[in-house]
């Protein structure tokens, strides 16, 4: 993407913050040409007109509404990102606010993003020197370390990290903005980045993407698969718009939650299994098989370790595998004997076909939450709203579905 010049976005606000091209000129400190040139060169990008100009006034039109209010979010992340840098006496007067420039905050959000300056380069297909010295050329422009040597390599220092995270988000308001012209010219041909965790990765999520996607076929989506801590970074960054799937009790305060349904996981097997027909499964029955489990730390792996501390003791301890893949899962339960807790929504075109089955115990304790994590004071573009609406009916129309099967599959409950 091709993103404005921070000095133009600052010349753009200043001149319907004053109403006058020439003023605005003045706090930039440009000639009145350069800011006419300027406003031209951004009027450009966005492929509209941004201002109407009369003789001593300046007023935005309705796209220019729509930049000047991301923008204005975009220059408060980093005039405040850099207000908390002045804490060190070297970043003081230093000016940074205005010296900052695009090039710096795509180098900063590139390295966190990959996690070195060879990732970097690569993301901006740039020379990894070219990259290191915007790098480097930003830490002197902040007044303060954002990178330190850890053996051979290189990584952000506690700075560095705040930095890269108000640069990432800042560049996605810029980024939205532009979708957003784009909205009002009717033309939805914007990306949807989507963090999505497995409780939610297999229905909810691509369902709801079918769904948009018949009213918005120009709309382009991402999908990014990980564990939860970095797909929470990649929020935090602006790596990606919001995280659907299992919530969490501790959050940080950056980031809301919104509740969509509670569910509780179930046990599962393949077809045929020696447990499959037993009308009463006991722990016994459970410890005597072997299992597939989530990762540490997963709500799924909390439920599973609370389950096996119930299992009576004397059985030979079961090898188990551990994967948060759900395609490795499904070929190890359809090959073995082994067991996993699992969701429907998870396994809802393997029960249908047949390929898996549901033991009969129910796993005790409370029921786990699917949602949507977005960040605090996030301002959604008009397709990114419309795809957690779409989601939303999702929900609901699963919900009526069972409900007219007569629930055979354990129900859905809306979050309270």
């Amino acid at each position: 993407m091709e993103y404005p010049n921070l000095r133009h976005i600052r010349l753009f606000c200043a001149c319907l913050r004053t109403g006058s091209l020439t003023q605005a000129a003045d706090i930039v400190g440009v000639t009145q040409p350069a800011a006419s040139q300027a406003i031209s060169r951004l009027e450009d990008l966005f492929g509209t007109r941004l201002l109407e100009r009369g003789p001593g006034l300046a007023m935005a039109t309705a796209a220019g509404r729509v930049v000047q209010a991301r923008s204005l979010r975009a220059l408060e992340l980093i005039r405040t990102g850099c207000l908390r840098l002045q804490s060190n006496p070297a970043a003081r007067g230093s000016g940074a606010e205005a010296r900052l420039t695009i090039s710096h905050l795509r180098a900063l959000q590139a390295f966190a993003q990959a996690g070195g300056f060879p990732g970097a380069a690569r993301i901006l297909d740039q020379s990894g020197a070219a990259v290191q010295r915007t790098a480097r050329n930003a830490e002197a422009v902040l007044g303060t370390s954002l990178f330190e040597a850890d053996g051979r390599a290189t990584r952000l220092t506690g700075a560095g990290r705040a930095a890269a995270r108000w640069a990432g988000l800042s560049l996605k308001e810029l980024g939205n903005a532009m979708e957003e012209v784009q909205e009002l010219r009717g033309k939805f041909d914007g990306l949807v980045s989507i963090g999505a965790l497995p409780m939610a990765r297999t229905t909810v999520v691509p369902d709801a993407i079918a769904w948009l996607a018949s009213s918005y076929p120009l709309a382009r989506f991402e999908i990014l698969e990980g564990s939860y801590e970095q797909l929470l970074s990649d929020l935090e960054m602006g790596h990606i718009d919001f995280l659907i799937g299992a919530l969490r009790n501790r959050i940080s305060p950056t980031l809301v939650q919104e509740p969509l349904f509670d569910f509780r996981l179930a046990v599962v097997s393949g077809v045929g299994h020696p447990l499959s027909g037993k009308a009463n499964v006991s722990p016994a029955d459970l410890a005597a098989y072997p299992w597939i489990v989530a990762r540490k730390g997963t709500p799924n792996r909390s439920t599973f370790d609370a389950l096996a501390a119930k299992f009576p003791e004397g059985y030979r301890k079961q090898g188990t595998v551990e994967t948060g893949s759900l395609t490795t899962l499904r070929g190890l339960l359809m090959q073995s004997d082994r067991l996993a807790l699992l969701s429907r929504h998870q396994l809802r075109h393997e029960l249908k076909a047949g390929f898996l089955t549901l033991l009969n115990y129910e796993i005790p304790g409370k029921p786990l939450s699917i949602g949507i994590t977005t960040r605090r004071n996030w301002q959604p573009t008009a397709l990114q709203a419309e795809y957690l609406a779409a989601v939303r009916r999702v929900v609901t129309s699963e919900e009526a579905a069972n409900a007219a099967e007569g629930g055979r599959l354990p129900p859905l409950k809306a979050a309270e």
